[in-house]
């Protein structure tokens, strides 16, 4: 009888000894180009609800990291943000982060020009938050640190310190280190990069619970919830129904049969996962029925014009690697186009998110 115990004992350890094992820790120390300890800094994982401040010996921390891809980012005043990319396969981190001082640029003062600031906000309220029901509960809080600039038809937009966002649609409040913004009148095509971090906004429990349901309905056929699941190799489960575009115009030309996932994905290791291919992919999420959906061999092709819930996909590089949060080692992988390229801040949601 002790024997089982001492036996059912060691499993036990060994169990959790495995699960503590899942889970890793990022830690560095922040230095300036003098090699001088920088206390204070603001230290944040984008995309994440994991901020912190480096302590008085310019150190910080972050734990309970799983295996993936990562992007630490280190902002302070009067220096240039900097980010450094990570990836946690089987072992945790330790990184030396230089910070250097922020040129110091003298902008010229437009005086009399309220009526055309207004019109920047607008857009850029339109384009950067977006047009949902999510994105229109958004406020930024300090909109006084935008900077405006236009040359011909670009509309550009920076600024020196993180905008604050209430999303009282998602329960969120989050930082965003506006990099750059570009919108072209023209064309109307929108670009813009930064980073942000997650707060949880206070509420009742009324409000949480809208928030929990609201949420939901924001992962549900997201571009997160596509990667999540073709990591997991189960998007028609989920409710994808994934087909190749046979041409570069309106209406689509599709194949009649859904596109089998899986001849593209590579296992790189337990933990990522390679996607490579060279066709144009149309997506929509049908839950009803993308389990009832023809795998059988079938001629001709689809017509069809993009509409609001299709997403068109294509590799911007030659591949993308994917970890189980949905996150690519490289932002640059995907091009986008339709329902989640119309996708903004308003609707954006942690990765923690589950």
């Amino acid at each position: 009888m002790k024997q089982i115990i001492r036996l059912i004992f060691i499993i036990l350890l060994s169990t959790g000894s495995l699960k503590a094992q899942e889970s890793f820790t990022i830690r560095g120390t922040v230095f300036n180009a003098k090699e001088e300890i920088i206390q204070g800094a603001t230290v944040f994982i984008d995309g994440s609800e994991k901020g912190t401040a480096t302590n008085a010996k310019g150190e910080f921390k972050f734990a309970n990291i799983k295996p993936g891809t990562y992007k630490v980012i280190v902002s302070m005043i009067g220096y240039a943000s900097t980010k450094q990319n990570v990836i946690i396969q089987d072992q945790s981190a330790s990184l030396t982060i230089h910070i250097k001082e922020k040129a110091t640029v003298l902008r010229e003062v437009v005086i009399g020009n309220d009526s055309q600031r207004k019109e920047n906000i607008k857009i850029f309220l339109k384009n950067f938050l977006g047009e949902s029901g999510n994105a229109k509960k958004c406020k930024i809080l300090n909109l006084e640190i935008l900077d405006f600039s236009t040359i011909k038809t670009i509309l550009e937009a920076t600024s020196d310190d993180f905008l604050i966002i209430e999303n009282k649609s998602l329960g969120y409040r989050i930082k965003y280190l506006l990099r750059n913004f570009r919108y072209n009148k023209g064309t109307g095509v929108t670009s813009y990069d930064g980073e942000s971090v997650f707060e949880n906004l206070a509420g009742t429990e009324e409000e949480k619970s809208t928030w929990i349901e609201n949420r939901k309905k924001a992962y549900q056929g997201s571009l997160m919830h596509y990667l999540r699941s073709l990591y997991k190799n189960n998007l028609r489960q989920e409710g994808f129904i994934t087909l190749e575009v046979k041409n570069n115009s309106q209406p689509l030309q599709l194949a009649p049969n859904p596109v089998n996932m899986e001849q593209y994905i590579n296992t790189v290791d337990s933990n990522f996962i390679q996607l490579k291919f060279k066709t144009r992919l149309y997506i929509v999420f049908d839950k009803e029925n993308a389990l009832k959906a023809n795998d059988h061999d079938q001629n001709g092709t689809i017509t069809k014009m993009m509409g609001k819930d299709g997403s068109i996909m294509r590799l911007f590089l030659d591949d993308a690697i994917i970890d189980s949060k949905g996150s690519y080692v490289d932002y640059r992988s995907f091009f986008i186009q339709g329902f989640w390229g119309g996708k903004r801040i308003g609707d954006q949601l942690p990765f923690e998110y589950n």
